[in-house]
């Protein structure tokens, strides 16, 4: 008998680690095809209303290197008094936007709410539709290629006037929205506006793009659209502002490294926001407050 065990062991081995390397080959496949959803790394000590805010100008966030788990992407406890990063927001919104206090924040985001970016844009489009009316996208490329040769769908005028055509200046909506999410935590982080102030016009602002949009990628695509309309570019220009940060949402939207955080999988579009305020000063939800407090020791 101990001699028959002898010579099937070899064999009795080989099975038993085929079957493991099996099994594990079918643990990564699952992974692997698991929905995104599954996969993302969704966790975050924000509200709902501030994680839908981070999620509506991740793009803007992103760019600035912010971690989506706090306000604005950088408010977290004991980073508020540090004087370099307070200064360079400050910088930052006098420099784009001509905020310096609280008068001037709270004008520029109702600007933004009430007419904003689209408003020009639909001036701009209505002016263009009268020269290029009965054009189609072939005919509207083929013009743009008098200006660039290499002018295709995703160059500025076939790009803008198609889109004004199927959405109206409403094509630019996320764009506004999407800004106005994350400039108004800058404000606070900056000291300019109230945690009331913020979310007042943070769920105003999700209201207007929920109930235009279907989802994150209708938004996401309107923001993009503004940025190209804004910088008056080619998006198939690798070295344009569009291409780079279409590049930047594509790995925001897979979850591609260093963006293991998936925004768009951590809150839904349609979740429903509230002005009432259920953090501490941080955006924090109580549940986490001890933890943080922690770190700050």
């Amino acid at each position: 008998m101990i001699h028959v065990l002898e010579v099937l062991a070899p064999f009795i081995i080989s099975i038993v680690s085929a079957l493991v390397f099996v099994l594990i080959l079918r643990a990564i496949c699952i992974h692997i095809q698991r929905p995104r959803e599954d996969r993302g790394d969704t966790y975050t000590p924000l509200s709902p209303t501030l994680q839908w805010m981070n999620t509506a100008g991740s793009i803007l966030l992103a760019t600035n290197k912010g971690n989506f788990r706090y306000m604005a992407g950088l408010f977290y406890p004991g980073n508020e008094n540090k004087q370099d990063r307070v200064s360079s927001i400050k910088k930052m919104l006098w420099k784009y936007w001509q905020i310096q206090g609280h008068e001037s924040a709270m004008e520029t985001m109702k600007r933004l709410l009430h007419t904003g970016m689209r408003v020009w844009y639909g001036q701009e489009m209505s002016r263009l539709e009268t020269i290029y009316s009965t054009y189609c996208e072939e005919e509207l490329i083929n013009v743009a290629k008098k200006q660039n040769p290499n002018a295709d769908e995703d160059s500025f005028l076939p790009k803008m006037i198609l889109a004004y055509r199927r959405y109206g200046e409403n094509a630019l909506l996320g764009w506004d929205m999407g800004r106005v999410a994350y400039v108004m935590q800058c404000c606070y982080f900056a000291g300019y506006v109230s945690m009331e102030e913020v979310l007042d016009i943070g769920v105003e602002a999700g209201k207007k793009a929920q109930a235009y949009f279907n989802n994150w990628e209708e938004m996401m695509e309107s923001y993009l659209l503004g940025g190209q309309y804004w910088q008056r570019e080619d998006a198939g220009d690798p070295n344009s502002m569009t291409a780079k940060r279409w590049k930047l949402y594509e790995a925001l939207w897979k979850g591609k490294k260093p963006y293991k955080k998936i925004p768009y999988t951590t809150i839904a579009f349609d979740t429903p926001l509230s002005k009432e305020i259920i953090t501490d000063k941080y955006g924090i939800m109580p549940q986490y407050q001890k933890y943080y407090k922690k770190i700050q020791r």
